[in-house]
């Protein structure tokens, strides 16, 4: 992440605030322990993190979250979700669903 063009890297600095608080906890706790509880609620925002920050391994659990959420009524709105942030083993997930 510091080692990219991101503008975090020129400013030394990290802006988090377009994330819930939830999040941002958590998502520092990851980058520590490598371990984090995902939370149902925000799953989405853990993914957009993960994605923005390149981490692989919260981007895994965040995908699982979701696709324990799927249904009749989001699947087609999960399928564009996870096609924007690159969220593989998610799209596998919603189209093994729509499958069924």
């Amino acid at each position: 992440m510091f080692r990219s063009e991101l503008s975090e890297t020129k400013e030394r600095k990290v802006d988090m605030t377009t994330f819930p608080e939830p999040v941002v906890e958590g998502f520092l706790v990851f980058i520590y322990t490598d371990q984090t509880r995902i939370i149902p609620e925000y799953a989405e925002e853990w993914l957009r993190i993960a994605d923005m920050y390149g981490m692989a391994g919260l981007q895994n659990d965040a995908e699982r979250a979701i696709g324990e959420e799927l249904s009749d009524d989001n699947a087609v709105d999960i399928f564009c979700f996870a096609h924007t942030y690159n969220a593989h083993l998610l799209k596998t997930a919603v189209t093994d669903f729509i499958r069924r």
